[in-house]
């Protein structure tokens, strides 16, 4: 609409000024119409064009914009992006279940980041998945369970926090973090973390949650 304006424009002022010099000729010569009309055809189209190529350059970079993570991607998390640490991931399991701490993970289920806290008592088990995000129930469950095994127990105060075995993995690998499990292995009570490290794979890295230490670096 905007172009037929600006071509009825051109008309009449091409029509205004061949009056004017043609003296007593008050139409202009047809040809010289028509040369503006071309003329103004030219630089329309050249103006659409211009206009959507705007359009596309912006459309691309929107999307490359919203393509873009402050770090994590669908199967690995940075650590900033966790809005709670593990420890009051536990606290929140412990005021819904009175029991004994079994296990304690980080993990990404249906692309959603969870803690899962697996606790037990003498008579029942408690597992619970917390979102990394608020802390609030994605999911729990409460089943009856007699084997109350000690041996499997611990508190959480007697490892190392796991945002400071998260960061050893990390420098470890130079990887990605993946998740990262926290529970007694043959009396050990020791860190899985799981990398991603880019073009070489996956790594886990064990360590010793009692002071922190690698024990080992699996490829």
């Amino acid at each position: 609409m905007e172009n037929r304006y600006k071509l009825a424009s051109v008309l009449m002022s091409a029509s205004l000024v061949m009056a004017a010099c043609g003296g007593a000729d008050e139409n202009p010569d047809s040809a010289d119409v028509d040369e503006v009309v071309e003329e103004n055809e030219e630089f329309t189209s050249t103006e659409e064009s211009a206009e959507e190529s705007t359009e596309e350059s912006t459309e691309e970079s929107t999307e490359e914009s919203s393509g873009q993570s402050s770090g994590s991607t669908g199967d690995t998390i940075a650590p900033e992006d966790i809005n709670h640490d593990a420890e009051e991931a536990v606290d929140a399991a412990s005021e819904n279940f009175d029991g004994e701490l079994v296990e304690v993970e980080l993990d990404d289920e249906d692309n959603q980041w969870i803690y899962k806290v697996d606790m037990e008592s003498e008579s029942e088990e408690y597992v619970v998945k917390l979102s990394v995000d608020d802390l609030s129930i994605v999911e729990e469950q409460t089943e009856s369970d007699d084997d109350f095994d000690t041996d499997e127990h611990f508190s959480y105060g007697d490892a190392v926090p796991a945002e400071e075995a998260v960061q050893t993995a990390m420098d470890e690998t130079n990887g990605e973090l993946e998740g990262w499990t926290l529970d007694r292995d043959d009396g050990q009570l020791q860190y899985e973390v799981d990398m991603k490290n880019g073009d070489n794979g996956d790594s886990g890295v064990t360590i010793n949650a009692e002071n922190g230490e690698i024990v080992e670096t699996d490829d």
